[in-house]
């Protein structure tokens, strides 16, 4: 589900069962062409298709962070998540389409982080949604133990 389903009114109804909010970066430069621009934006798609369709209903998507300024970037995502945490959220993740974003997105802030590149979802797809299945499920499990 994504920020824009949820009105106001049917916010305080899904608030329980909504608990992992997805953010995604784009890792955007601003030196991209106007198509590369929008080949970054269809692999971030992509990317979050991997959550966003099996896990519909246990899971937010917010706007996408866009630009990204090395260390910055780092600082920024921590303060992001960091208030999506006191919004309520007892999960978050990060998701990039971006591998060389890697290191940026290392966020003790955040849950987990995910990079799933447009070569490991064309040649790997089942590995790579049992993959992100095993560590969500063992996020939610650890926390509910915790």
């Amino acid at each position: 589900m994504k920020f824009s389903d949820v009105s106001q009114s049917s916010w305080q109804e899904l608030r329980p069962y909504v608990d992992t909010c997805l953010l995604p970066v784009t890792g955007l430069t601003g030196s991209e062409k106007p198509w590369e621009a929008v080949q970054a934006l269809e692999e971030l798609r992509d990317a979050l298709d991997c959550f966003e369709i099996p896990y519909k209903g246990r899971v937010l998507t917010y706007p996408a962070y866009h630009y990204t300024l090395g260390e910055e970037t780092s600082q920024m995502l921590k303060v992001v998540c960091s208030n999506l945490r006191a919004n309520g959220f007892r999960y978050i993740v990060i998701i990039s389409a971006k591998s060389e974003l890697e290191s940026l997105l290392m966020n003790e802030e955040a849950d987990l982080f995910f990079t799933l590149t447009k070569e490991q979802l064309s040649n790997s797809m089942p590995s790579v949604k049992e993959q992100i299945s095993n560590q969500l499920q063992q996020l939610w499990l650890k926390k509910i133990e915790s």
